[in-house]
Parts: structure tokens; sequence; C-alpha cells
């Protein structure tokens, strides 16, 4: 397994920072980046969020490209969550089912081990795990003081902008993820996903802190439900909000975990958003059933480009015959002209 593997899909809610000595700002759709390479950035993120009762699971996975062989990342739950390596399979097979319809002629767990409170503020840290190359610490509890000491003591370096938006989680008593990783290789390509379990009264997917990014936010979620699912949050209104594929993916999955988590909750949704304003979130995203359990499934069509370029073909002839004549006709006109000035 890569050194990199395993960090960065949990970056999709959260501030994930660079940490090392010169560190400098970036931007992802997480809400910032932090590191000695000025060229760092997020290329890629999904995630898939389900809920069975009052028990969500998270699963995120990032794309990286950069230099540096260092990073670290917070992630905020509703409660104190375990964190485990999950299938890097899993998106191969939600991208597959959720993929666009083509028509022919159509146009268009890891051990925990147990840890205590850190006094004046600070969070309680509940268990810490490896998983492989990381450790993930989950933290609970403190005020923000606390919690950027806290930080700052372990190696986790954040712009004051980045863990100002820890301080909305901390007032409603959530908890948080904090994943570290020190390795040898640069964090570049597609990284192993991370599953969060944790308890929810409702699915949510944490998205506040991504209120510090600077540049436009582009997110896919994957709900699994029993019913299709749509943004109810009080952001919705406010962002670009696309469907890209609902409907129910029973008896059709290969890989163990989807299936699993499918059992129950069948019905698949894949909801991108884009937000071209960042500082404008106000809310995490909260997923409930749409009006309908509608089925939608984009629909591209076969040879669609060649059918465009044969379009282009056909007027660019039909201009070309229009030069044409145009041009005969005033040879033409120029001939009779001269013998009739003669």
């Amino acid at each position: 397994m890569r050194t990199a593997h395993l960090v960065g899909a949990a970056v999709l809610a959260a501030g994930i920072v660079m940490v090392g000595p010169g560190a400098t700002a970036g931007a992802c759709a997480c809400g910032g980046i932090v590191s000695p390479d000025l060229d760092a950035r997020v290329t890629g993120e999904q995630s898939l969020v389900t809920i069975d009762g009052n028990a969500e699971t998270i699963v995120m996975r990032l794309d990286l490209h950069s230099v540096a062989d260092n990073a670290a990342l917070i992630v905020p739950t509703p409660t104190p969550a375990t964190a485990t390596a999950a299938n890097p399979g899993l998106f191969t097979e939600l991208e597959r089912l959720s993929a666009p319809r083509i028509e022919p002629g159509r146009s268009r767990r890891s051990g925990l081990d147990e840890a205590g409170a850190v006094p004046g503020g600070g969070p309680t840290v509940v268990a810490q795990v490896q998983l492989g190359p990381i450790e993930a610490t989950t933290l609970t509890g403190g005020d923000l003081t606390g919690v950027r000491r806290w930080l700052e003591e372990n190696g986790y370096s954040m712009r004051p902008e980045v863990t100002a938006q820890l301080d909305p989680y901390l007032r409603q008593g959530w908890s948080f993820v904090a994943m570290r990783l020190t390795g040898e290789q640069p964090l570049s390509g597609q990284l192993d996903p991370v599953r969060l379990d944790f308890t929810s009264d409702k699915l949510v997917y944490p998205m506040r802190m991504s209120a510090a990014a600077k540049d436009t936010q582009r997110v896919v979620v994957y709900t699994l439900a029993q019913h299709r699912m749509q943004r109810t949050d009080a952001d919705a209104a406010r962002q670009d909000i696309a469907v890209d594929y609902a409907g129910s993916v029973q008896g059709r999955t290969s890989d163990q975990t989807l299936t699993a988590l499918s059992a129950k909750n069948p019905y698949l949704t894949r909801i991108s958003t884009t937000i071209t304003e960042p500082s404008s979130i106000t809310t995490d995203f909260v997923f409930g059933p749409a009006p309908t359990d509608d089925p939608y499934q984009r629909v591209i069509g076969h040879g669609e480009s060649t059918d465009r370029t044969a379009a282009l073909l056909l007027a660019l002839g039909a201009s070309v015959v229009v030069i044409i004549v145009a041009a005969a006709v005033g040879v033409i006109w120029t001939l009779w002209y001269r013998r009739s000035v003669r």
C-alpha cells in the first residue's frame, strides 16, 4: 500500500492541513490546505453517506495532487466516530451503478487504544486507531482555545480562519476525528477511502468548514436510503445542485461494503453540488426524502460527437457553396461591365 493511501478521503467535509515547516495555505473543497507545496490541490472528491436508525456511515475518497510527503486532517462528526479503512473498489462500483445510459442515435475495523482527557479546556481523546500509515484520533469536548492548543501540540498546523470553523461544531457538542500521516512519498493521486461510523439523528454531511475555502467548491455525495433523497438544509436553495442518478441498486452490487450498506437502504441517489462562494456556507449538508421515488439516469447519445461533426461539415460546405456562387457572380458581372464600357 502506498504511503499516501487512506489519508485524503476524509478531507471532503473538513479542513485538510499539510503539516510541516514553512507551510502555506492553498485551497480545497474541504476548507483549506496548508502545505510547503504551493501547488497542492484537491483534484477530485466523492463521499457515500447512509443512515440505519441513528447509526450513520460516511465513506470518503480524495484525489490529491501534491509533492509534499506529510498531511493531516480534521473531520467533524455529531458524535465520536470510529474510523476504519474502506475498500478502494467501493467508489468504482458506485460510478458504475450511476453511470449515464448510452442510447444510440440520441443526440443528447482496527483495534482502539483508549486515552484520557486533556486539561484546561482541551478535548477528550476518546480513542486512537492505526489505519496502516494513518493515526486516527477521535476527540470530543473542549472549547476552541483548548482544541487549537491540542492541535498545535500534536502537529496539526492549521490556519486560524480554518480552525475558527470548528467553533460552531464545538458549541453544538460535535466531536472530531483527527488523522495524521507522515510518509516518504508524495501525496499524489487517488487515495484509498476512509470510513467513519457514528451516531446521528439525521443524515448529515459536514460542510461548514468549507466556508474557509477560497475557490469554487464541487462535491459529489452518494446517498443510500429507503427512498430517493434530496438536500433539505437551508443552504440548498443558494447552491447549484444537480441529481445525476436516482434508483434502486438492490441485487446489482458486487462490492461487499456496498452490498452490506444497501441491504436496508437500497435506493441510491447521486447529488452534485457546486458552490461558487464558499464564504456563504452556513450549514452542513442535510438529506431527507424527495417528494417521489422517481428513478433518474442521465442519457448520452452514442456517436453524438460524430453527428455534431457532420452538421459542422454540412454547414461549412453550405458556406463554401455560397462563397463560390458569389465569386462566380462577381466574375461574370466584371466581364459584362468591361465589355459594355468598350
